[in-house]
């Protein structure tokens, strides 16, 4: 696993490997440090005590001026306490040994005994620095260059460079040479530590990777154990006939509710594992192919499925549903819902349904008969009759009647018992009025939309319709006048609907309102308006027009 790094992250983990390549070399640059120390003092015990009448010793001990500096830096990274200052002062002592160096190469003459060790002397510092002190790269490189420019610096104030330019310049060059070397060296140590660290890094990602996986995969596999026993123990509360098939036809699990089943009809109680052709031979093809198909396709699959047991038929209810792993089907859950009792009911129901729309069928027909015996009976008496008046009053009974019957009539007919439809209705009651009253000279009009609704509507707006065209025909054209009569059915939006009857003729009488006017014709407009929480609006100007507006009525059905 690669370890990767995004911008965000990326200076705290520079910060996190430079802190790591710090603390990582302490106990090896203290060694290396106190090494240094411990020589330095045997060279100058040597010096001191067996060759001290050489003139250089003096010279040689200007450089115990260092000593200082390595000595603070073992202690410092000794105390874990100043670990979170060690590069702040790690430079701020190497800071310090570039005025060693100018102080030393300032105060020496370069004539005096043992001025070459000075060359030395820096040579070993710079590379000694770029060795012991694992500081940032440009930290080291920007260090090093004091060094080599106080070293310079020194050179030039002391005249070395003056006295001797060709062996001044050679000194440099050996110290530049030295320097780079060191920069080099640092900066490959370096580099390989950042390899190590970021592998490291990535080693350590991978193990907490690896153990939240492990652990996760744990807390996994026993949810998973968890939520089997727990599905288990659901599908054996249901009622229904569950079984699971893999792609063998084999099966996986039965529910207690089949398993139950199984014992009472003398199947095999244990049939996991066996195939469904062998615990059920008598399986129909067509389920056969449903498993096919769904292993195929991955669909859900419902049905109906009906067979007879011991002592029983059965209708049920069916739906397989796949089971997919990696995107492929592997198992398949075959459900079946006991409905046979359901069935009965239903089956019973269309029953009496069925011999309920016989009988309401055969009343609506028997009320229409019995309205044509109250026609015929008041034809017969209106015939024995020679009073004009009671002639026209029984004409009148006699329409709004077989206005009444007609609806009975298309009841009988129509397919839904519970729907009329109103526009053949109010044709036919048009058509009869028209053939009834008029002469050849009034044409009747008819614009019906197509709307349907209960006899509680039917029946108020077939008497309306009936009292207003009637009116139309008996007075709107007197002297046998040629004329027209509109007879309109509108939808509107929201369930409403628009009924007009308009004629050409001479319009109503002077002062005329529904209120005002006594005759029972429009008492009973009036009155069926309302029973419908209608609106009739009146237009009198060339003919007459009567719009009623209406909603259908809720039917009060008997329980």
């Amino acid at each position: 696993m690669k370890f990767k790094m995004d911008n965000s992250s990326k200076d705290s983990i520079k910060k996190e490997f430079h802190d790591y390549y710090l603390h990582s070399y302490l106990s090896t640059v203290r060694i290396g440090l106190i090494i240094t120390i411990l020589l330095f003092v045997v060279f100058t015990i040597i010096d001191l005590f067996f060759i001290r009448e050489h003139t250089s010793v003096g010279f040689f001990l200007r450089f115990s001026l260092i000593l200082p500096i390595l000595l603070f830096s073992v202690i410092i990274s000794s105390i874990k306490a100043c670990y979170k200052y060690l590069n702040t002062i790690f430079i701020i002592l190497n800071l310090c040994s570039c005025v060693v160096i100018f102080w030393v190469g300032c105060s020496s003459e370069i004539t005096s005994p043992g001025y070459e060790y000075y060359f030395s002397w820096v040579m070993l510092m710079v590379i000694g620095f770029f060795t012991f002190y694992r500081l940032q790269i440009h930290s080291l490189l920007i260090i090093g260059a004091l060094q080599v420019f106080a070293y310079l610096l020194a050179t030039m104030w002391n005249g070395a460079f003056a006295t001797n330019p060709s062996q001044a310049i050679d000194n440099l060059f050996f110290i530049i040479a030295i320097y780079s070397l060191g920069s080099l060296m640092s900066f490959l140590l370096q580099n390989i530590n950042w390899k190590n660290f970021l592998h490291q890094k990535s080693m350590l990602e991978s193990y907490r990777h690896l153990l939240q996986e492990s652990k996760t995969r744990e807390i996994a596999e026993k949810d998973l154990r968890s939520s089997e026993a727990q599905i288990h123990d659901i599908l054996d509360a249901i009622p229904d006939w569950i079984y699971v098939l893999d792609e063998q036809r084999r099966f996986v699990m039965l529910n207690s509710a089949l398993k139950t089943e199984h014992l009472r009809q003398g199947y095999k109680e244990d049939c996991i594992g066996k195939k469904i052709t062998k615990v059920y031979p008598l399986i129909s093809k067509k389920a056969l192919d449903e498993f096919d198909t769904i292993f195929r396709t991955g669909k859900i699959l419902s049905g109906e499925q009906f067979f007879e047991l011991i002592d029983k038929k059965i209708y049920g209810e069916t739906r397989k549903v796949p089971v997919f792993k990696d995107q492929k089907v592997i198992q398949v859950i075959s459900i079946l819902r006991d409905r046979s009792r359901e069935q009965e009911i239903k089956e019973l129901k269309a029953k009496n349904i069925e011999q309920k729309e016989i009988m309401l069928r055969e009343i609506h027909h028997r009320v229409k008969n019995n309205m044509a015996i109250v026609i015929s009976l008041l034809t017969l008496q209106m015939q024995n009759s020679n009073n004009p008046e009671f002639r026209e009053s029984i004409k009148e009974i006699e329409m709004r009647i077989r206005s009444m019957a007609l609806i009975h009539e298309h009841l009988y007919r129509s397919e839904d018992l519970g729907q009329i439809p109103l526009d053949n209705y109010l044709y036919s009651l048009s058509s009869i009025i028209s053939q009834t009253y008029r002469g050849p000279q009034i044409q009747l009009v008819p614009t019906l939309d197509s709307v349907h609704v209960n006899i509680d509507t039917a029946l108020p707006l077939g008497l309306i319709t009936n009292e207003l065209l009637t009116n139309a025909f008996k007075y709107a054209f007197p002297g046998n006048t040629p004329g027209t009569i509109e007879l309109k059915l509108k939808k509107k939006p929201n369930d409403n609907y628009l009924l007009v009857i308009k004629d050409d003729g001479t319009g109503l009488p002077a002062g005329f309102t529904m209120e005002s006017d006594k005759s029972m014709g429009m008492f009973i407009v009036k009155l069926l308006v309302d029973q419908l929480d209608g609106k009739i609006e009146i237009i009198d100007g060339k003919g007459t027009t009567f719009m009623i507006y209406f909603r259908e009525q809720i039917s009060m059905k008997p329980n």
